[in-house]
């Protein structure tokens, strides 16, 4: 009887390890402690879906913005060889930062997840969101492509702009690397929706934004945001700053 008992104990037990190694609970990967709750279907054929991320519109200013001030991987004198002020850049530096397909072994996508202080980035007191990391993460999960989605006529919708659905992520992903915090740069905090409206009125946001002459340039590195950004800060102008 005892040495039936044993034997069932094993089988049950063998059986217990069979169904969790073909079918039992999941374990997650190094880089799923952040949702992905940027929305639609991941892309991994290499079209160019709609649900796919974006590089020119959602990746880059958000980089640009937190990660390429001066003395930092900006082009003119990246630190560690790091450039991110473009897409050729990035990719093809002489330190490969991005596995495409693989977030956990991107040098990129390890450092926003980093827990100590010393290499952690962007470094304390600018962070990224939850959400910017899961996008970064999500973005080189689909291929990290060099995809521009910001001209399609079809997905830049400037009928009903508000600050909170259209305007507030724009200086999210775009501004407040600089623009935030105790000491915003030229004093200028556009995480304060008060300070964005008035910017937006005086013409100063959208001239900036689209590097227009008399204006300085923002973000300072790369080129100016795409078309359908800038029409989204004219839009929300126009319709009265709601």
């Amino acid at each position: 009887m005892l040495r039936r008992f044993v034997l069932l104990a094993l089988v049950s037990l063998v059986m217990s390890a069979c169904a969790d190694y073909i079918g039992g609970p999941y374990h997650p990967r190094d880089d799923d402690e952040y949702t992905d709750t940027t929305g639609g279907s991941v892309d991994t054929t290499g079209g160019d879906s709609d649900s796919a991320v974006c590089f020119t519109r959602d990746i880059l200013p958000m980089l640009i913005s937190n990660c390429t001030m001066a003395e930092c991987h900006d082009a003119i004198d990246p630190e560690e060889d790091v450039d991110l002020t473009s897409y050729t850049s990035i990719m093809q530096g002489s330190e490969r930062i991005v596995r495409a397909g693989n977030p956990a072994e991107s040098k990129l996508y390890r450092s926003l997840i980093e827990t100590d202080r010393d290499e952690i980035m962007p470094p304390p007191p600018r962070s990224l969101t939850a959400e910017q990391i899961a996008l970064v993460a999500r973005w080189i999960r689909e291929g990290a492509r060099n995809r521009d989605c910001s001209k399609d006529s079809a997905g830049c919708d400037t009928t009903n702009v508000t600050y909170t659905t259209h305007v507030q992520p724009i200086m999210q992903r775009s501004c407040t690397g600089c623009h935030s915090g105790t000491n915003p740069s030229a004093g200028i905090n556009l995480t304060d929706r008060t300070v964005v409206a008035t910017m937006a009125t005086s013409g100063r946001l959208y001239g900036s934004m689209a590097h227009l002459a008399g204006f300085a340039a923002m973000p300072p590195s790369g080129g100016k945001l795409d078309d359908c950004t800038l029409a989204t800060i004219q839009a929300w102008k126009q319709q009265g700053l709601r």
